[in-house]
C-alpha cells in the first residue's frame, strides 16, 4: 500500500515539474517575443533658438529637420528597423539656456544633437556633448572659434574664416589684380574681415597697394575718391553696405577712375542701383558666401525640389509652424546636417555614437548644400563661395 502511494507521490511530482517547466518555457519565449517586437528608437535632438525675435531661424530648422525624419524614419540599421524621434528643444539664444539644454538631451539619451543656432549657445553646449562624444552638428554658426578643438563637433556651413579665405582666393587668383587696393568702412565686421584677408596675403608674400580704413561721411569718401586717383589702382575690394560703395563708385566714376570694383555678401543688393547710376555700377563683383547650387539665381535641382518640398510641408504642420515666408538661407543646411547622420549609422551598421563617429568623420555626401566632407575640425571641406557681376544694372552669376 506504501508502495503504491509512493508511486502515485512521483507520478503526481513528475506531472507538476514538467508543468512548472512548460510554463517558465512559455513566460520565457513570451518575453523574448515581447523584447524583439518592442519599437526600436533613434533619438536624435533639435536645438535651436524658438522664441523671440529670432524664432524664425529655429522654426526654419524644425521644419527641415521633420521634413527629413518624415523621409528617413523608419531607418534599417543593423538589421533592425528603427523610428526616428526627432525631439525639440528652445535653448532660447541664450548661451546659458543652452547649456542646460545640453545637460537635458544628454540625459535623455539622444544619440547626435542639431543645432545650435547662434555662435554663443553652440559654443557653450559643445562640452556637455563632449563627455559622451555624442555628435553636436550646427547648421548655422559661423565662428571660427566656437569648437575649441572638441572632437564631437562638426559645421555644416562655411565658417567666417573659410568665408574670407575665397574672398582672398578670388582676388588674387581669378582677378589677378596690378595693383590692388582694400578699404574698410571703420565698422567692426569691415575692419576685421579686411584685416584678416591682409594677414593670408602677408602668409602667402601676396601683395597689394594700399589699405584704407574711412567711415562713411561725404568729404572723407571725396578725399578717398581723390587719394585712390593717385593711386591708380585696376582693383578695389571694398567692404561696405550698399549705400557706401554706390557713393564711392560714383565719386570714383566722376573722376574717371575705371577700376574694377569688388565686394562681399554685405554689399549684395538690388537696392544698391537706387543709389548710384547703373552704368557706374557696371562690373561691380560680389562674393557671397554660399555654394553654387544655393546661392541667388540657382538652378540646381536638388535645390529647387527642397524648396518644393519645404513649402509644401510647412503647409501641412499643424498648427502653421513659420513666421515668416520660408525657406531660410539655413533650411538646406539643416536637412543635410540629418541625412548625415542618419547615413553614417546606416555606414556603421550602428546608432551608438562611438561607433558612427569614425563613419561621420570620413563623411563624403553629396546633398543640397555641395558636396559635404568635413576636416579634422570638423568644418566642412573645401567650401565654396559664388562670384555675381553686375550686368547691364542687373546682378548675375559671375564667369570669367
Amino acid at each position: 500500500m506504501y508502495k503504491n502511494r509512493s508511486i502515485v507521490f512521483i507520478k503526481s511530482y513528475r506531472f507538476i515539474f514538467l508543468s512548472v517547466s512548460l510554463m517558465l518555457i512559455f513566460l520565457l519565449l513570451f518575453n523574448f517575443s515581447g523584447c524583439e517586437s518592442k519599437e526600436k528608437v533613434i533619438k536624435i535632438g533639435n536645438q535651436s533658438v524658438l522664441s523671440g525675435a529670432d524664432k524664425f531661424y529655429g522654426e526654419d530648422q524644425l521644419i527641415s529637420l521633420s521634413m527629413a525624419t518624415a523621409e528617413l524614419s523608419p531607418v534599417r540599421i543593423g538589421g533592425f528597423d528603427y523610428r526616428i524621434e526627432l525631439v525639440t528643444k528652445d535653448d532660447e539664444g541664450n548661451a546659458e539656456k543652452a547649456f542646460l539644454i545640453a545637460q537635458e538631451f544628454v540625459q535623455e539619451n539622444a544619440v547626435a544633437v542639431i543645432g545650435s543656432t547662434f555662435n554663443g549657445t553652440t559654443k557653450s553646449s559643445i562640452p556637455v556633448y563632449s563627455e559622451l562624444n555624442i555628435p553636436f552638428i550646427t547648421p548655422s554658426a559661423p565662428g571660427e572659434d566656437i569648437s575649441g578643438g572638441y572632437q564631437n563637433f562638426y559645421r555644416m556651413i562655411i565658417n567666417n574664416s573659410q568665408k574670407i579665405e575665397n574672398i582672398a582666393s578670388f582676388l588674387n587668383n581669378d582677378v589677378k589684380p596690378k595693383k590692388l587696393v582694400l578699404i574698410d568702412n571703420g565698422e567692426d565686421y569691415s575692419v576685421k574681415l579686411v584685416d584678416y584677408i591682409i594677414e593670408i596675403f602677408n602668409n602667402k608674400k601676396i601683395s597689394f597697394n594700399k589699405r584704407y580704413s574711412v567711415k562713411f561721411d561725404s568729404t572723407d569718401y571725396n578725399m578717398l575718391a581723390e587719394n585712390l586717383l593717385i593711386d591708380e589702382p585696376d582693383v578695389i575690394f571694398f567692404c561696405a553696405k550698399p549705400n557706401e560703395l554706390a557713393d564711392l563708385i560714383t565719386k570714383t566714376r566722376k573722376l574717371q577712375i575705371n577700376s574694377r570694383f569688388i565686394t562681399e555678401e554685405m554689399g549684395m543688393e538690388e537696392s544698391i542701383t537706387d543709389t548710384a547710376d547703373k552704368t557706374e555700377l557696371e562690373g561691380l563683383i560680389a562674393i557671397v558666401p554660399q555654394p553654387p547650387s544655393l546661392a541667388k539665381y540657382t538652378e540646381d535641382k536638388k535645390s529647387i525640389d527642397f524648396w518644393r518640398k519645404y513649402t509644401d510641408f510647412a503647409a501641412k504642420m499643424k498648427p502653421p509652424t513659420l513666421s515668416k515666408e520660408g525657406p531660410g538661407s539655413f533650411a538646406p543646411y539643416s536637412y543635410d546636417a540629418f541625412y548625415v547622420l542618419i547615413n553614417a549609422m546606416k555606414t556603421a551598421n550602428s546608432i551608438i555614437p562611438e561607433d558612427y563617429t569614425i563613419e561621420l568623420k570620413k563623411t563624403s555626401f553629396a546633398g543640397i548644400t555641395g558636396q559635404i566632407a568635413f576636416n579634422s575640425n570638423g568644418d566642412r571641406l573645401d567650401p565654396q563661395s559664388t562670384e555675381f557681376i553686375v550686368k547691364n544694372g542687373d546682378w548675375i552669376r559671375y564667369s570669367q
